[in-house]
């Protein structure tokens, strides 16, 4: 099993970048029909629908249609958020100078014994203990 980052996922909703689309819709297939399994927290779900909102536009039924198809993906596992795990996420945060989301997945990610991420942010690069895909 490998982690899935948001910029997976909103790159299929936004069509951006442009050079990652068709990977992204095909990885984003495979999770959504089973035949690849990942995991993501809550937090990466509210990171999604934020962006969409905030940049995108998008709100109501448009909105949730889109959040509804990402956790119907019979190959996606969410995982819940661990309050113990805040604390630590805005340690690493300072640390690596990523955002709390990205931080809070890291450690989610060695807690669960998870090695690799589906993600477009090459700042996941500067963790040697995680392997990041496209």
């Amino acid at each position: 099993m490998r982690y899935l980052d948001a910029s997976v996922p909103l790159c299929v909703m936004t069509k951006e970048p442009k050079k990652y689309y068709e990977r992204c819709v095909e990885l984003m297939n495979k999770i959504e029909q089973g035949k690849e399994s990942a995991a993501a927290s809550v937090f990466t779900i509210a990171e999604i629908g934020y962006i969409l909102e905030r940049r995108e536009g998008l709100t109501g039924e448009k909105l949730n249609e889109m959040l509804l198809s990402l956790l119907d993906c019979l190959g996606l596992k969410l995982l819940d958020a661990e309050a113990i795990v805040c604390r630590e996420a805005l340690e690493l945060r300072s640390e690596y100078r990523i955002d709390f989301v990205d931080a809070y997945n890291v450690l989610t990610m060695r807690r669960n014994g998870i090695k690799e991420i589906y993600s477009l942010d090459e700042h996941y690069d500067a963790f040697t203990d995680i392997k990041r895909r496209i």
